[in-house]
């Protein structure tokens, strides 16, 4: 018989894949119908928004994170993004080159985790003939909060004049907790919509986070 944590294990992975199911989707269709009843303009020379910095708070979600700690997390976060090249890497295509750095904060649940959850030792106590005992374990995987810091470059695609989609490579410097500091490999894709003169709607999937939010072209 199934056990009741082994059940809400089961249904978290699930409701973690359905949401980035859903967000993948959904950025695939806006980008379709962008495509569909928009004009074409990655081969024009000016993006169709002129901005210098582009600031987007943001919630954050993510699953098995960098580090000791566990689980699936949520949380809030902001993105910015310093634009170093208006007119890109490629002659004759409409793309952008930025700068991004931003603070996001994740609370983690080992509960959640995709494959399952491991519980771990919080404090130890010498025992005999220089062994260690544990004295105090996590409950359900344990909880983990997490501060991202994340530093990448943002290359960016302006495909219509309201859809644009990006890929940012860089790294993600970490803090958690007792742990202290440390860094991972980041790497993201995603795109925007817009929503007014100097306003979008953005989303991105990637490691270690996804998140979607708002960014306001200054």
């Amino acid at each position: 018989m199934t056990s009741p944590p082994l059940i809400r294990s089961s249904l978290r992975r699930r409701q973690v894949a359905a949401f980035v199911t859903f967000l993948v989707v959904g950025l695939l269709l806006l980008a379709r119908g962008a495509h569909a009843y928009e004009q074409v303009i990655i081969r024009d020379w000016r993006t169709p928004i002129g901005y210098e910095f582009e600031l987007e708070p943001h919630l954050v979600f993510g699953t098995a994170p960098p580090g000791p700690g566990y689980g699936s997390g949520v949380g809030i976060g902001v993105r910015g993004s310093v634009v170093i090249l208006p007119d890109g890497f490629l002659r004759n295509v409409n793309d952008s080159v930025a700068v991004g750095f931003g603070l996001d904060i994740g609370h983690y649940t080992g509960s959640w985790a995709i494959n399952g959850y491991r519980d771990q030792c919080l404090h130890f106590e010498p025992g005999p003939n220089g062994t260690s005992i544990c004295t105090e374990v996590t409950s359900n995987g344990g909880t983990y909060n997490y501060f991202f810091v994340p530093v990448v470059l943002q290359w960016n695609f302006w495909l219509t004049r309201h859809f644009s989609a990006f890929g940012e490579p860089g790294v993600d410097f970490y803090y958690l907790g007792s742990h202290g500091f440390n860094v991972s490999p980041a790497a993201y894709v995603g795109g925007r919509v817009q929503l007014g003169s100097r306003v979008t709607l953005t989303g991105r999937i990637g490691y270690p986070t996804v998140a979607i939010g708002a960014s306001f072209m200054l």
